[in-house]
């Protein structure tokens, strides 16, 4: 039995797709997330003879490691409790691509409105830009501590 066909998109559908998980990601940034990495449990294993030998001892920790963090970068991806886990890395890629691309925007909206304030008189209030920068920063920095 053949599998489905799947057209191919074209570049007007693969834009209308970035354009659509950009937007899922901007959503995905302005929800609250705080992981404790105690909260991700690895599931109960039932009645089952586990090694004791040495050598599978430090295999299993080292997949009950890598599941762990599997499940934390889940948690941290938009959607990513609803997918395989193949499919949550490639859309955790994605979304780091997304999220150096805004740190990237923030930061030149900023090296602009320093600009701007350089050749203007300052106004209180006006230069609001550090505490989004402070705040993209420190979010992007406790993403990461997360995963290592």
């Amino acid at each position: 039995m053949n599998p489905p066909y799947m057209p191919v998109p074209s570049i007007h559908e693969w834009s209308s797709l970035e354009t659509m998980r950009e937007m899922i990601f901007r959503i995905a940034m302005m929800q609250p997330n705080k992981i404790d990495p105690e909260s991700v449990k690895p599931p109960k294993r039932k009645n089952v003879k586990i090694s004791k030998d040495p050598q599978s001892v430090a295999a299993r920790h080292r997949r009950e490691k890598i599941s762990q963090k599997i499940r934390i970068l889940q948690r941290l991806v938009p959607g990513g409790t609803k997918m395989d886990t193949a499919s949550m890395l490639d859309e955790a890629v994605h979304y780091v691509k997304f999220l150096k691309k805004q740190l990237k925007s923030l930061e030149q909206a900023i090296a602009c409105s320093n600009n701007n304030n350089n050749n203007r008189s300052m106004v209180s209030g006006f230069n609001q830009w550090p505490h989004v920068d402070y705040y993209s920063r420190s979010l992007m920095n406790s993403n990461v501590q997360m995963l290592s």
